[in-house]
């Protein structure tokens, strides 16, 4: 599933509304419906986003009981983006309220929400622990120069993650996946049981 980028979509129909608002007078019958046109497109974008990222809550939390997640600085990833439509689209993720509503749907069925280490994650070998210092944003198959070991690279990092939790799994798949959604990387674990209940976070609230 790729990201629908709903802000990147509406910015077009943004950016006419706030022309036209620039050229009403201040606080005249005109400037006050064409602020509320605008002031409804943005509230269109965040619902629609909150909508996507619930459902997606829900199906990963009825699947498994275990989700491991990058402890992400995700201002700082917005803050170093190399251009400025690259900054939007990190923006127009909205990481944290994703992680938000994740743990918020893991944590009230009473399953485990693991926060990670983010650091050298995509360039971390799952299998010897060696770094790729070479890889860049492009590449998108693992390979690490210390051990041969060669993988999909979201799932190599899925699996660093998971390692990095405790948590390794029997075997490591011979087969290249399908690449994991543009989405900060997440480790799954299946029903096992054994999964701890905590509450709900604040966010919530009302």
């Amino acid at each position: 599933m790729e990201n629908p980028k709903p802000l990147e979509r509406s910015l077009e129909r943004i950016r006419m509304l706030q022309r036209t608002l620039s050229r009403k007078k201040f606080l005249s019958n005109n400037w006050l419906k064409t602020k509320t046109r605008l002031a409804k497109q943005h509230e269109r974008v965040k619902d629609f986003r909150r909508d996507l990222f619930f459902k997606l809550g829900a199906l990963l939390a009825q699947e498994y009981d275990l989700l491991v997640l990058e402890d992400l600085n995700v201002q700082g990833l917005v803050q170093k983006g190399e251009t400025k439509r690259r900054r939007m689209r990190l923006y127009d993720s909205s990481f944290s309220e994703l992680r938000a509503v994740l743990e918020w749907q893991f944590r009230k069925r009473g399953k485990l929400v693991l926060p990670v280490p983010a650091y050298n994650t995509s360039r971390e070998c799952f299998l010897c622990g060696g770094i790729n210092q070479s890889l860049t944003l492009d590449d998108r198959v693992f390979h690490c120069p210390h051990c041969g070991f060669t993988l999909d690279r979201d799932l190599n990092a899925s699996l660093v993650l998971l390692k990095r939790s405790g948590w390794v799994p029997p075997s490591v798949p011979a087969v290249e996946l399908h690449p994991i959604p543009p989405l900060p990387a997440l480790g799954l674990v299946g029903r096992q049981g054994g999964a701890m209940r905590q509450e709900a976070p604040p966010f919530m609230a009302g």
